[in-house]
């Protein structure tokens, strides 16, 4: 079944979950929920799920037409919360995609029904809080929505990727209406394909416009980790040909070229952040997964607040849309010294192997080889 795309920052928000305690002195589960012990059925589905659920512990099996986003709405009063319940159930690879029969574990759906949406206060009293708030232009003890967007939502759906795999990249822009005098294409342009109706594609169809510019190496091992592929924009199929296309322009992010290729299009979920102040030296350690900067922008050495980067920490290390991370660097790496806290960055979108982030904060120039732990 397909959820509606939309992520917030469940991982940022752990800290709130871990007050729910034992199950065993948790209120009765919202209507609909049910208590293990439960040992699943066996049935089809595309995960390998659970196939019990703990004692205590508050599950829903998943029936047609279920999405993430109405289970949250209707566990947890939010629909936007709908990734805290893909948080605990790390099965699911994609959000997107559920199916029936498998169970959804909600440990925390208690407590989360009762914050969501609820504004909190920033403590005046506490330094670090106040300190954050000053950051952002607000005064201590100022009363704010906890949760905000981690970036704007065109900024998102044109950020690059890097592509682990080789892509399908046989569909190409091959020219234009306006062809002779136009080198590159923007907003409105008619654009020709090379593939129509005898490859599927129909009127109506969205396709997003890419290039691939150049390889990623990782810093360490300098092994090649995939192609960075920039995304130029997308395009809406008019008309359909046996074996051509054309389509209007509907958002260019950059110059698009002719032999850029098409991919069908994939809308983005903007994760949710919730406010906290960001590390600093006396950030300890969480133990969590590292990893390294692999790329800054479009191969840039070095970046800082709101560019985006590229982590080798993906999906396979428990990363997720709106996790934090914390951006640090040994400078004497043969010596006990104590890390080198850098920056922060706020988690946009994962794969297997790779996540894109943005810097949300730094103290310094964050350069690639920089060392990143989730928070």
């Amino acid at each position: 079944m397909r959820s509606k795309p939309t992520a917030i920052a469940f991982g940022a928000l752990s800290a709130l979950l871990l007050l729910g305690a034992h199950a065993q002195n948790a209120p009765a589960p919202p209507d609909g929920l049910k208590l293990g012990p439960y040992s699943v059925p066996k049935h089809w589905s595309k995960y390998k799920y659970p196939e019990s659920v703990p004692e205590g512990t508050a599950y829903h099996i998943i029936e047609k037409g279920d999405t993430l986003w109405d289970l949250a709405q209707r566990y947890l009063k939010n629909p936007l919360l709908w990734p805290q319940i893909w948080n605990d159930n790390k099965y699911i690879t994609d959000a997107h995609w559920i199916y029936p029969g498998d169970p959804l574990i909600l440990r925390t759906v208690d407590i989360v029904a009762d914050q969501a949406g609820q504004a909190v206060a920033l403590p005046a009293d506490d330094s670090t809080a106040g300190a954050d708030a000053a950051r952002r232009g607000l005064g201590e003890g100022v009363t704010e929505n906890p949760l905000y967007p981690a970036i704007q939502a065109l900024t998102m759906q044109c950020a690059a990727g890097i592509a682990i795999d080789k892509e399908d990249q046989s569909l190409k822009v091959v020219g234009s209406e306006q062809q002779r005098g136009k080198i590159a294409y923007a907003e409105r342009d008619i654009l020709y394909l090379n593939k129509g109706s005898n490859a599927g594609i129909k009127p109506g169809d969205v396709f997003s416009i890419h290039a691939p510019l150049y390889k990623v190496k990782h810093p360490r091992s300098h092994k090649t980790i995939g192609t960075h592929i920039a995304t130029k924009g997308w395009v809406r199929v008019l008309l359909a040909q046996e074996t051509s296309a054309t389509a209007v322009v509907e958002q260019s992010c950059a110059e698009i070229l002719d032999s850029d290729y098409l991919k069908p299009f994939e809308r983005v979920s903007v994760p949710l952040l919730l406010r906290r102040p960001p590390p600093d030296r006396l950030t300890p350690p969480s133990g969590k997964a590292t990893g390294y900067i692999l790329d800054i922008g479009d191969d840039a050495v070095s970046g800082g607040v709101n560019q985006l980067v590229f982590v080798d920490v993906g999906s396979q290390a428990g990363a997720a849309p709106g996790n934090l991370m914390t951006v640090f660097r040994l400078e004497y790496p043969k010596l006990p010294s104590s890390r080198h806290v850098v920056g922060e960055l706020a988690v946009l979108s994962v794969k297997d192997g790779v996540a894109l982030a943005k810097i949300n904060y730094s103290a310094e120039e964050i350069i690639v080889g920089d060392e990143v732990e989730l928070r």
